[in-house]
């Protein structure tokens, strides 16, 4: 019985110590990552006529990743793999992260390397995780295809070969559904003339942690202090 109350008295001040760890330990600040990859000039899906503002392209709205990807089948190209794209290599830049959830390549958002876009088109894979308590407004503007995932469900679609500046290349949405989230953002330039992305979350947080809530950790550890304590004075008095 005295291991038992001394193991129940350690065991709740090793608690309450991690509860002042874990309370101590920021929350992940929010960054968005990049995966870039280069599309060779001609290939399946690029070139071809302004279009404009084309949705429905990867599915409607609720549609889901499929093998982490847009459904890429009306695109005729699937350009942010590697294995899945024809004529598509990693661009040089590599893997990029970038701190906040919000990206601002008004033009000339070209190749590494390039100075134009008549040799490669760029793409663009941008992972994140982020945080809401209430409601949260996602912009996209692009140049030209780029669609938004949240949790592996379309929720931006601004598909269409465009100008950033042209009629429907920005498009938003309200976002509702609280919580702890992930969200994919598929960018490509696939037409000779410029070559561009906004995006912009109004209302994401950093991701909270999936920790237990300090006050349950509080109460546990304090719990079990005490419970150790009442058996050791128990035992006291039936010695005495």
């Amino acid at each position: 019985m005295k291991r038992r109350s001394a193991l129940m008295m350690v065991l709740g001040l090793a608690l309450s110590g991690l509860l002042f760890g874990f309370a101590a330990t920021p929350a992940q600040a929010l960054s968005i990552t990049g995966t870039y990859t280069d599309i060779a000039f001609g290939s399946a899906g690029t070139g071809g006529a302004i279009t404009g503002f084309d949705p429905g392209l990867v599915g409607p709205i609720g549609s889901s990743l499929s093998g982490g990807f847009p459904n890429t089948t009306t695109l005729g190209n699937n350009f942010w793999s590697t294995t899945l794209g024809t004529g598509i290599t990693p661009d040089g830049r590599g893997t990029q992260t970038t701190p906040g959830l919000a990206l601002s390549f008004p033009s000339n958002f070209f190749a590494q390397g390039q100075a134009n876009d008549s040799t490669f088109y760029l793409a663009s894979h941008w992972t994140a995780a982020f945080s809401n308590s209430g409601p949260v407004t996602f912009t996209v503007a692009a140049d030209d295809h780029a669609f938004l995932y949240v949790d592996g469900k379309l929720v931006v679609d601004d598909g269409g070969v465009k100008g950033i500046g042209d009629s429907g290349a920005t498009q938003s949405a309200l976002y509702t559904l609280t919580g702890n989230h992930t969200l994919d953002l598929f960018w490509a330039d696939v037409h000779v003339v410029q070559s561009a992305l906004v995006f912009g979350c109004d209302g994401c947080s950093d991701p909270t942690s999936t920790v237990p809530e300090p006050a349950t950790l509080l109460l546990f550890g304090t719990t079990l202090v005490g419970l150790g304590s009442v058996v050791r004075r128990r035992m006291k008095k039936g010695a005495a």
